[in-house]
């Protein structure tokens, strides 16, 4: 049995909630992985699981800077409010912290 996708939008918009939501789930999406990365990385010294998690990065195409200002900038990577914090700095700015 095939599936097909009969969705079919007449709106060139995304609904401003709709787009809230995507946003808050790409950010957990991008905050989990920096969690597995710093876990992989710093705490356990895996490098095939580091190196896997950052193909998963270059194949997603997340911000390397991005990335890496989360790993590096924030000092409780388990605290959503300081990420959100520090990722919402990254995205106005461009700048690391």
């Amino acid at each position: 049995m095939k599936l097909t996708n009969k969705f079919i939008s007449n709106s060139p918009q995304v609904p401003v909630g709709a787009q809230e939501a995507r946003i808050r789930n790409d950010r957990q999406a991008v905050f989990q992985l920096v969690r597995d990365l710093v876990q992989a990385q710093f705490a356990r010294g895996d490098e095939e699981l580091t190196k896997r998690l950052w193909q998963d990065v270059a194949d997603r195409k997340i911000d390397l800077d991005r990335v890496i200002n989360l790993m590096y900038t924030c000092c409780f990577h388990d605290d959503d409010e300081e990420m959100t914090k520090v990722d919402e700095t990254y995205q106005k700015t461009g700048l690391v912290r």
